[in-house]
């Protein structure tokens, strides 16, 4: 395969840890990079020669038509987009309320969903795009108190290859990346969640 040269890349989800990093690589590697988060105070410091920061939060609808809107304007097209938004519900399953599993899914599958049904449309017309879904070794082997996240990056896994099926004829390819453990905040915005979380909900036992 060609090596990618001049790609404009759209990462969501780079106030920190892998998407953070992803910005940094790809715009030193001569990529244009549109660079995402729920909070653009969170990503100023990214802004740089071909980089441009928009707010999107993935479970809004209206803020990703708009941040996909301004991107094509800016850059005229979208080459490759990487959906990496996301967090981990932590705790016991059978503790977790059905509003938490509902934003969880909501955040982590379906926001990953609806990134990529507004940024595919271009890609169809030009019959070229790339797709990097996120995934995490979590959604191959699960783990005690981390139930909610495994199921949503299992579920990324499959929605990841039926895509592939489906967008292969229209020259766009779709990757799954599933990372183990990086040097990040996420664990700590997981565990203040979850302490958060906990002080409101009543105990099983």
């Amino acid at each position: 395969m060609a090596y990618l040269e001049n790609q404009v890349v759209m990462i969501t989800g780079c106030s920190s840890g892998i998407g953070r990093a992803l910005v940094s690589a790809f715009a030193a590697s001569g990529h244009r990079v549109v660079a995402t988060a729920r909070k653009t105070g969170a990503i100023e410091d990214l802004v740089g020669d071909g980089v441009l920061a928009l707010q999107l939060d993935v479970c809004d609808g209206a803020s990703i038509s708009a941040a996909v809107s301004d991107a094509l304007e800016f850059f005229g097209r979208i080459d490759i987009v990487v959906n990496n938004a996301g967090y981990a519900l932590i705790g016991p399953m059978v503790e977790l309320e059905p509003d938490e599993l509902s934003k969880q899914l909501e955040t982590n599958v379906v926001g990953v969903a609806s990134v990529t049904r507004a940024v595919v449309p271009q890609m169809v017309d030009r019959r070229d795009g790339r797709i990097v879904n996120i995934g995490s070794v979590s959604g191959v082997t699960a783990t005690p108190f981390g139930g909610a996240y495994c199921a949503t990056k299992a579920a990324v896994h499959l929605m990841s290859d039926a895509l592939r099926m489906e967008l292969a004829p229209f020259g766009i390819r779709v990757i799954t990346v599933q990372p183990g453990a990086v040097e990040s905040h996420f664990g700590e915005r997981a565990a203040r969640a979850k302490k958060i979380t906990s002080q409101r909900r009543p105990r099983l036992d």
